[in-house]
């Protein structure tokens, strides 16, 4: 079984020009692939309200408070708890800190 760290952090456009959701608590979880390469995912909810006009298709900049940053894909499902939405996601590329960070 993977394990998860508890994250928080914030969700901006691809281009980090519009924070999409500005408070992320959530959790990031990993596996290794068969290139010894590690394969980031992981979920955070945010109010169900605030997902109209978030894009499922498109690429999203993930910016950890601990300065770890990575793109994502998201699919918004509802969630169990009410008025929220789960946000599942995977990190495509590496999972870096800084600005020198591969986003993808």
């Amino acid at each position: 079984m993977d394990n998860m760290e508890h994250i928080h952090g914030k969700l901006f456009s691809e281009d980090g020009g519009k924070v999409v959701f500005d408070s992320i608590d959530g959790y990031l979880g990993y596996r290794w692939r068969s290139n010894g390469m590690k394969s980031y995912y992981g979920y955070f909810e945010v109010p169900a309200v605030r997902t109209k006009g978030f894009d499922e298709g498109a690429p999203y900049r993930l910016v950890l408070d601990d300065g770890r940053a990575g793109s994502i894909y998201a699919d918004v499902h509802p969630s169990q708890s009410p008025g929220m939405a789960l946000a599942e996601f995977h990190v495509t590329g590496k999972l870096g800190r800084g600005a020198s960070a591969d986003l993808g």
